[in-house]
């Protein structure tokens, strides 16, 4: 799903941090994005700590071994 980062504004399907605000609102940061938030998100910096320079399908890739790992 195509979505815009409130945090640098590109529209993609990248990983998101979605954020409800009501039950027809949301707010989408990209995980990276919203690491330098101010103040920045305790739940993208652990997501994004082995991260490296990887966006899109490879950070995919890096997400899904997390999970698998544990």
């Amino acid at each position: 799903m195509l979505r815009n980062c409130i945090g640098c504004g590109q529209v993609d399907d990248h990983p998101r941090h979605v954020i409800v605000i009501s039950p027809t609102e949301d707010a989408c940061w990209h995980l990276d994005c919203h690491t330098r938030a101010d103040p920045p998100c305790e739940s993208c910096q652990h997501q994004t700590r082995n991260q490296g320079k990887a966006r899109g399908e490879a950070f995919r890739q890096i997400l899904t071994t997390q999970d698998q790992e544990g």
